[in-house]
């Protein structure tokens, strides 16, 4: 099956190489099949008709993690993410690379993550003990491999759809806030937290009641029109003039929302992707009180920046200007060499002995830093890593979202 829009686009790819390097597939594996320019010339030669769409092809290109790496060092400017979903979305019908079972299990595990009345109940599944018919099913959808990554539970029930008035007399503007769809699972301190400081710099926060799952999962898995339906319902749930900006706590999902004009040209995605920030970003981009002074905090914490906000949103600086704020801080990053967690989404789940291999050596460097915290703006990777530190005898770092950790020490 030929592909022109396809051929034209790994045809930019001038194989020169320089992505190799920051590959986490191919520095592992050394095999230039599981490199960026590798895929690319497998799906360049399955666009040209060259190459049929074998288990062993299409296997290649489902073990990318999407970091997007390979994009950020790219002289040519090739559109690496955007060739990968389009292969999967054409190919997905075709025999995978996986056995049914396999793909059955992963497409229970988005149902669960990104459904609106199945993500409350994976809350409580995996959350509770986990005893029975719980277990077996967490098994089932490979959930399992979560569990251990879960925060503690809290006793904060997630915010509700709605508008959050500041509380001043002069409000700044409207930021309407894109919560994802693993917010109720893993992430209600970080709502809390969001809200917070925007209504601490004098924002009303709005919090769309038909917002939906980014699509991002859906989008990479190859199940484009999920993804597209979506991506619909978001722009129309968002489309509120008052509004100033779109604002994510999640990097991943700030990825795929960003995107939307790409993923699904319109000029009302347009309008969405323009407005849209990432929380660190717009935080930073504001001008904060003079009388809003952060509690001190004579700690050492570790800063992760995950490939989404690095290599994409390209917003990783944000989070370190932030953290300044707070007096007595040590704010210690890792090294820039370091490479993709593992986490990617469902990567985890899907591959969960690379996604553990690479995994291993984020941890080694978080143990050489020996944090009280580890700070983080994807909750995929803050799960990843979360379970990754259990699992060392390294518990007692904290794994938390930058912001949650900002609000913790504004005063009162």
């Amino acid at each position: 099956m030929s592909d022109s829009l396809l051929a034209a686009q790994t045809d930019i790819c001038v194989k020169c190489g320089l992505c190799l390097p920051h590959c986490p597939t191919y520095l592992k594996t050394q095999n230039e099949n599981e490199s960026p320019r590798g895929r690319l010339s497998l799906i360049q030669g399955w666009a040209r008709d060259e190459l049929t769409a074998s288990p062993k092809l299409t296997g290649h290109v489902d073990n990318c993690l999407l970091c997007r790496a390979c994009e950020s060092v790219c002289p040519a400017y090739v559109p690496y993410g955007q060739i990968v979903d389009r292969f999967r979305s054409a190919t997905h019908e075709q025999p995978r690379s996986q056995p049914l079972s396999l793909r059955l299990k992963k497409s229970a595990m988005r149902g669960v993550l990104t459904g609106r009345t199945l993500a409350p109940l994976a809350g409580r599944l995996l959350s509770g003990s986990l005893a029975g018919a719980t277990k077996s099913l967490a098994g089932l959808t490979g959930a399992g491999n979560l569990t251990d990554g879960l925060p503690p539970s809290s006793a904060r029930p997630l915010p509700t759809p709605g508008s959050y008035p500041s509380g001043l007399a002069a409000e700044k503007g409207v930021v309407s806030l894109f919560q994802g769809c693993t917010a109720d699972l893993a992430d209600r301190d970080t709502v809390h937290a969001a809200i917070r400081l925007m209504n601490g710099l004098g924002f009303r926060v709005d919090i769309p009641e038909r917002q939906t799952c980014c699509g991002a999962l859906h989008q990479h898995a190859g199940e484009s029109a999920s993804a597209a339906e979506r991506i619909r319902q978001n722009l129309q749930a968002f489309e509120n003039p008052k509004s100033q900006a779109i604002v994510s706590f999640a990097s991943g999902c700030g990825v795929m929302l960003r995107e939307y004009d790409q993923t699904a040209p319109s000029e009302a995605s347009s309008r969405f992707s323009e407005r849209f920030r990432d929380i660190s970003q717009f935080l930073a981009e504001q001008e904060w009180p003079g009388d809003l002074q952060l509690e001190p905090l004579p700690r050492t914490v570790c800063l992760h920046s995950p490939c989404s906000l690095k290599n994409v949103l390209r917003a990783d600086r944000h989070a370190a200007t932030l953290l300044n704020y707070i007096p007595g801080l040590k704010v210690v990053t890792l090294p820039a060499e370091t490479r993709c967690c593992g986490a990617a989404g469902s990567y985890m789940v899907d591959h969960p002995d690379m996604a553990a291999t690479l995994r291993d050596d984020v941890l080694d460097r978080i143990a050489e830093i020996q944090p009280t915290s580890l700070l983080t703006s994807n909750p995929g990777c803050a799960m990843h890593l979360r379970a990754g530190l259990k699992r060392r005898g390294l518990a007692h770092i904290e794994v938390l979202h930058p912001v949650a950790l900002l609000a913790r020490q504004l005063p009162g």
